[in-house]
């Protein structure tokens, strides 16, 4: 008896061992993928993992889009969650983005912000300098329609949102698309961002995809299919915001016929819930629940009672507000692609990762949930947030010993409680804390959190 536990007991500490070793060796592979942009990670003695170096939060020199110039085309009412997912992740493949605004559009401005010049987003994002990417330069490009040089651009994404329906009232907006197609760009639209590429004739004829704002047009014009994205010739059509990372994928192929992706559908079978209050970074939330959805994660909303409603006239109302206007449910992107489940109904078996989204969010966190935070790592659950998100993580004293990335505004949360707060860091991996420092880190910090999944397979 006493030999049969012995040798069940190495068995078990073998297979053990094993299956570590081969998470450790995936996770470790999917690193080198991550290096491949340009980034630089470094692992110390003690086993952090952190993503540093020049190219932290900026654009990276290698990739398929490298020396390309992307222009991203946006009326007022554009989608802000689209805007978010593009400023953030073309830059991770070599291109540079420019925001190209119609200062010409008819309409102007429609809520909140009557008689602008600049468009704003359907839930109000402004696009001119966008003060969430603070001093990167992914995002700090931007042209006034009237003044943009249609001759300069290898690429024009047009993003969706009402956005589409404005510029093909807007004659300087489809003659500047036309001349851009003309020289022999790349053309790309996400569901109603298609409108202006229907309006100049370009969707004649081609295979295409799109959303039920324009698929009974496409189906009498153009070879229409159902599917996520599709690519004829120079043309790219995507479905709609849950779409976002396949259409930049299909940007990428257009200009690299060997391009191949190595993040599609790597997580599958992991669970991440993203924990919101009130009030958090919209583009922290944005940015990596779209791209984690690509890379194959189930991803849960996780509902907690916040302190105060960060909009009073939401008051009693289940819909959550973020920071700049973008909510939960989420407007853009259908249920069909992620769960809301509250607070009193999540079960630590419900998700393998969790993070905090930064702005005022994790002050609600860390007033109310500070028990949950413990409970979630003593269960084993990887614990990941970005930019403000260190303050409920150090109230809930999980910090202590650990390096940990964030805001300027997390210093003395973090090093109080026994931690230390790295500046120079874009993402840091310390055991089963996972962090990001801010809105341009977003594309590391999702690395990260894909990093410490594959760690566990």
């Amino acid at each position: 008896m006493k030999s049969c536990f012995k040798k069940s007991l190495v068995l078990f500490t073998f297979m053990g061992f094993l299956v570590l070793f081969c998470g450790l060796a995936q996770a470790g592979d999917y690193l080198e993928i991550a290096r491949k942009t340009g980034i630089t990670i470094t692992e110390d003695a003690d086993g952090v993992i952190t993503w540093t170096g020049e190219f932290g939060g900026q654009n990276k020199p290698n990739g398929p889009l490298k020396g390309k110039k992307i222009g991203v085309l946006a009326a007022s009412e554009f989608s802000d969650h689209q805007a978010y997912y593009f400023m953030s992740f073309i830059g991770e493949f070599g291109g540079e983005l420019e925001f190209v605004l119609d200062d010409n559009h008819l309409w102007k401005e429609t809520r909140p912000n009557v008689g602008a010049m600049l468009p704003h987003g359907m839930w109000g994002l402004n696009l001119d300098e966008p003060r969430v990417m603070g001093g990167s330069n992914k995002a700090d490009k931007w042209v006034a329609l009237s003044k943009a040089d249609p001759l300069k651009y290898d690429a024009m994404l047009i993003i969706g949102g009402h956005s589409g329906d404005v510029m093909c009232a807007d004659p300087m907006a489809t003659e500047f698309l036309k001349k851009v197609a003309d020289n022999g760009a790349v053309i790309a639209g996400i569901g109603a961002g298609i409108m202006p590429m229907i309006r100049i004739g370009i969707m004649n004829g081609k295979k295409c995809t799109g959303n039920a704002t324009v698929d009974y047009m496409l189906k009498e014009i153009a070879d229409f299919r159902s599917a996520s994205v599709i690519t004829d010739g120079k043309i790219i059509t995507g479905r709609d915001t849950a779409d976002s990372a396949a259409v930049l994928r299909a940007l990428c192929q257009a200009f690299d016929a060997n391009f191949v992706d190595e993040h599609k559908g790597i997580l599958k079978g992991k669970t991440v819930m993203i924990m919101i209050t009130e009030d958090w970074e919209d583009i922290e939330m944005s940015g990596p629940m779209i791209e984690l959805m690509y890379r194959g994660a189930n991803i849960v909303i996780g509902l907690f009672e916040p302190q105060m409603k960060a909009r009073a006239a939401l008051l009693g109302l289940d819909v959550r507000t973020g920071n700049f206007g973008c909510t939960v449910p989420i407007q853009e992107i259908p249920l069909s692609y992620y769960k809301i489940i509250k607070e009193e109904d999540l079960k630590m078996s419900d998700f393998d990762l969790f993070f905090i989204p930064g702005a005022f969010n994790p002050w609600q966190i860390a007033v109310k949930h500070r028990q949950f935070l413990r409970d979630a790592y003593a269960a084993g659950k990887y614990v990941a947030f970005i930019c403000h998100g260190a303050i409920p993580i150090a109230a809930a004293d999980l910090v202590r010993g650990k390096k940990v990335a964030g805001w300027m505004a997390c210093y003395d949360s973090v090093t109080i409680m026994g931690g230390v707060h790295v500046t120079d860091a874009a993402a840091i991996i310390d055991g089963r804390l996972v962090s990001g420092q801010t809105p341009p880190q977003v594309p590391e910090f999702t690395d990260a959190m894909t990093a410490a999944l594959l760690m566990d397979q």
